[in-house]
């Protein structure tokens, strides 16, 4: 009768434990897995770089119709849609994704592709990521000289106006380095706050004024 009753308790205890699991597995995959797609806006050019000696740059104000190299473009809105695949099986488990960042204003727009791992905290309701991307962009490499001899009055005016309201980036292909928080609403929503970085840390040509850019993106799961 004992035995027969301790097979009982163990029958009932290794169902429990099946059903435990069995519970963890939608929860976890709900969490982790699943392709994913995100909408962001954010800030074009802003004063803030993580990896830098310091979060925020603190800059003197220039005297008006002068700006800093590499400011020329900050300020404006950049739109920002994403895509993300469910977690690969290697190398800690990366995310691969691919981002269109478009300027509101017909300035510079990116276009990345690149790897982003992810880390759960507070029962999976919270998340940090980090990624690193190669970016192609639509702006100037170099920005057209406006004090070239020879050219005219006109084309020197209209490369003027490229000159005080464009970036020279250095470079059409930038690296990304990027991070962000996300909090999770529920099963398939979640909301982030969101850095991207571009540059090319001088690889490519001895200009490189980088750009940071802040912002909020809106994330969906796909799939059931």
């Amino acid at each position: 009768m004992i035995r027969m009753k301790q097979g009982v308790v163990g029958a009932v205890l290794a169902l429990v434990s099946t059903t435990a699991m069995a519970q963890e597995v939608p929860d976890r995959t709900a969490r982790d897995g699943g392709a994913e797609v995100a909408l962001g806006v954010l800030h074009h050019g802003t004063n803030f770089h993580p990896l830098g000696g310091k979060l925020i740059f603190d800059l003197p104000e220039l005297p008006d119709g002068q700006i800093y190299e590499g400011f020329e473009e900050n300020g404006t809105v950049d739109v920002q849609i994403a895509y993300r695949t469910a977690p690969l099986r290697i190398l800690l488990k990366p995310r691969l994704t691919a981002k269109a960042q478009i300027n509101t204003a017909g300035l510079t727009s990116f276009f990345s592709l690149g790897a982003e791992w992810r880390q759960h905290i507070l029962r999976g309701r919270v998340y940090g990521q980090v990624g690193i991307g190669a970016t192609v962009i639509d702006g100037y490499s170099f920005t057209p000289d406006p004090f070239q001899p020879g050219i005219s009055n006109d084309e020197a005016w209209r490369r003027y106006d490229i000159y005080r309201r464009r970036t020279s980036f250095g470079s059409k292909l930038l690296f990304n380095p990027n991070a962000s928080i996300g909090v999770r609403v529920d099963r398939r929503w979640a909301v982030e706050l969101a850095w991207e970085h571009f540059s090319h840390r001088q690889i490519f040509s001895d200009t490189n004024p980088g750009i940071d850019n802040v912002g909020i993106r809106v994330v969906r799961r796909l799939g059931r």
